[in-house]
């Protein structure tokens, strides 16, 4: 008689996953998203608040390329393009370019997207989403010394940073 297999999540955890992110937990990942996306508008720019914006980025791209996006994918593939650019030049010149006003109203289309998909979209996706970033991650850090080190999956391929 072949015994039931018993799934390592409980319950209530699988359930969990299949609705969106609790307010309180979503309200505080999206303020400090909006503090540091602030700091930038205000002329404050740095790797940790551009490597941020560009996992969002590359987070709620993901989940709208999944079919729950209102804004189109070329916007977070153009928004990824420029945060890699903005790194790669700090890199190169040792000094920050402020990103020009319409890269910041994209980037703050952005956010604002990311932030209603976390009162909406379950949170598998966002399991699934910060999986694939996490992947781009370590094929960006195992391509270290080739590219640009840190700089995010695919964007060192599409931008082709070695010319």
């Amino acid at each position: 008689m072949p015994t039931k297999r018993r799934s390592h999540f409980s319950a209530g955890r699988s359930k969990a996953m299949l609705l969106p992110m609790a307010r309180e937990k979503s309200t505080d990942l999206i303020l400090r998203t909006r503090l540091f996306l602030e700091s930038i508008k205000n002329g404050n720019s740095d790797r940790d608040k551009i490597n941020h914006l560009a996992k969002i980025c590359i987070i709620s791209g993901y989940i709208a390329r999944a079919g729950h996006g209102r804004i189109p994918a070329e916007k977070f593939e153009m928004v990824e393009k420029e945060l890699a650019r903005l790194l790669y030049d700090a890199q190169l010149n040792d000094r920050w370019r402020e990103p020009n006003a319409l890269l910041l109203q994209a980037i703050t289309d952005v956010v604002n997207e990311y932030d209603r998909m976390l009162g909406v979209v379950r949170f598998e996706l966002f399991a699934q989403a910060s999986e694939y970033m996490e992947y781009l991650l370590n094929v960006a850090a195992s391509r270290r010394g080739d590219d640009l080190g840190d700089l995010i999956g695919p964007l060192s391929c599409e931008l082709n940073l070695r010319q």
